[in-house]
């Protein structure tokens, strides 16, 4: 069956599919092209000579494709794997770890959304997988030994902790199944930033086994912290953290996450003397009164303005009604 006239597609969708078929027809046709089979670089310049909208060459790559593969002919456009972050030519450990770097390990929801996201870029920028390879990644497919792998891949660390990349890989499965099961309070209290330690190599930790129990890893999280279960981390949502991070990270050099008891800062107040304080608690109570007395005084005004306006605007009003009348 021909894919342009199968039943999923509604009619306009098929005209619409045609449309742009028949215009590739008549183009080879006129420059004594090849439309079936047609080769990439015949694609390529049709169109380019006809410049439309991203869902319009979609759409006309779409219809040229189909065509070819209903008539039993190999496909002419070869699917490029959208990689997110693009492979290099040499492998840029810094890169990947100034971005690890940068991102929050601990506190919640921040913390969370971080540790996701650093995963997210091991995947991606370590292994170089696509973005629909990252979201079929399994518990199965992690080894969380003395040695990391993913699929088989060997993780390797640095020197530094926080910039770490098998630091970033174990950091997850350490709060993933809390995260999957719903138990907030456990992620809370695994990101507290008071018993956190970024001097020490997490992947040289071991990892209990309760992150096995989730289904996925890459889970979608909401503002708050709660997990959408039963479906993976969309391409789209990929296509939007990694440049994000990666610009937070290109912003300068990360600021090492401030860990462990947030000391208060000293005040003028810490070294009042009883009576010192009562003299300062009085002017503070005066200052307020005196704001209030203004706040009212202001009101009042403005109260005053209200009544003067609808006073001089009754005139007018009465001259609209009375004419209205007539």
């Amino acid at each position: 069956m021909n894919p342009q006239t199968s039943p999923k597609l509604g009619l306009d969708s098929r005209a619409l599919l045609e449309a742009h078929w028949g215009r590739f027809v008549a183009w080879c046709e006129a420059a004594d092209h090849d439309s079936l089979p047609a080769t990439g670089a015949t694609i390529e310049q049709f169109l380019t000579l006809f410049p439309g909208s991203a869902s319009t060459q979609r759409l006309r790559r779409r219809t040229i494709r189909a065509h070819h593969l209903a008539a039993g002919i190999p496909d002419p456009i070869p699917t490029v794997e959208a990689r997110v972050w693009p492979r290099p030519e040499a492998p840029d450990q810094a890169a990947v770890g100034g971005v690890l770097a940068a991102i929050p390990k601990y506190r919640y929801p921040v913390g969370l959304r971080g540790r996701r996201d650093a995963f997210l870029i091991v995947l991606l920028g370590v292994l170089h997988l696509t973005r629909e390879q990252a979201r079929a990644i399994t518990p199965a497919d992690l080894a969380v030994t003395s040695i990391v792998r993913i699929r088989g891949h060997v993780v390797t660390s640095v020197d530094d902790p926080a910039s770490c990349a098998a630091c970033a890989v174990t950091r997850w499965p350490r709060i993933v199944g809390p995260v999957w099961t719903g138990f907030r309070g456990d992620v809370i209290r695994l990101l507290d930033p008071t018993k956190g330690n970024l001097d020490r190599h997490d992947c040289e930790q071991a990892v209990p086994g309760e992150w096995r129990r989730a289904e996925q890893l890459l889970l979608p999280l909401d503002i708050h912290g709660w997990a959408r279960t039963g479906v993976a981390l969309s391409g789209r949502s990929m296509t939007s953290l990694i440049p994000s991070r990666r610009a937070a990270a290109a912003d300068g050099p990360p600021q090492r996450e401030v860990l462990g008891l947030v000391e208060r800062r000293p005040s003028r107040f810490d070294t009042l003397t009883l009576q010192e304080t009562y003299t300062e608690l009085g002017a503070t109570e005066a200052a307020v009164d005196t704001a209030l007395a203004r706040l009212t005084a202001i009101w009042n005004d403005a109260q005053t303005l209200g009544a003067d306006l609808d006073q001089a605007a009754t005139p007018r009003k009465q001259e609209i009604a009375a004419d209205t009348n007539r």
